[in-house]
């Protein structure tokens, strides 16, 4: 079948029933626009390039799933977004809360500044909202970053007590973040 002629909803038909050729023009067709999306808010492009793949990649091992509302392209721009989204939840997992790095901060669009402070803010409104004893040990351990065991003996705790509080707080946590993700794809994508 001669892809360049059909379009964007024939070939990602094509895609559903398995056609490599199809994903292969889909990704020819829609590269450079989802690089450009992804790099608004990513300045590495090692990086976008990496969100572009993984769009592709997910379509493809879940096309038998995929259940189009919108055109594709819409369902591809959506994709992007959360890929990013997730690469930015990612690499602040890595980031201390408190003591940010400001060239960290700095590394995104000037346009995140703002969001990225009202997410920490959220965050830090989460981590008040845990119980007492909780909120202590995930402060203990992300921002002091103490062990699993040191936390253990300041507090005169089992281990296992320590990592069921901290498996508490990071399940609240994920939980609202996924409302925050709601929120960020409404209001700035």
């Amino acid at each position: 079948m001669n892809f360049s002629a059909c379009s964007d909803q024939q070939i990602f038909e094509s895609v559903c029933q398995g056609e490599e050729r199809a994903l292969r023009h889909l990704m020819h067709r829609f590269w450079q626009p989802l690089f450009k999306t992804a790099s608004v808010t990513m300045q590495d492009p090692e990086v976008c390039q990496e969100l572009v793949q993984n769009v592709f990649i997910n379509i493809w091992r879940n096309r038998e799933k995929i259940n189009l509302k919108y055109s594709i392209k819409t369902y591809l721009f959506g994709c992007i977004r959360y890929e990013v989204f997730r690469n930015v939840k990612k690499k602040m997992d890595y980031v201390e809360l408190k003591d940010l790095d400001e060239n960290y901060v700095d590394s995104f669009n000037p346009l995140l500044k703002l969001e990225y402070s009202e997410l920490l803010d959220y965050l830090d409104q989460m981590i008040n909202q845990l119980p007492d004893k909780c909120k202590e040990i995930f402060y203990l351990s992300r921002m002091e970053q103490l062990s699993h065991k040191e936390i253990a003996e300041k507090l005169n705790i089992s281990v296992k007590t320590v990592e069921n509080q901290i498996s508490i707080a990071l399940k609240r946590l994920k939980q609202g973040m996924q409302n925050m993700h709601i929120f960020f794809q409404i209001f700035f994508f």
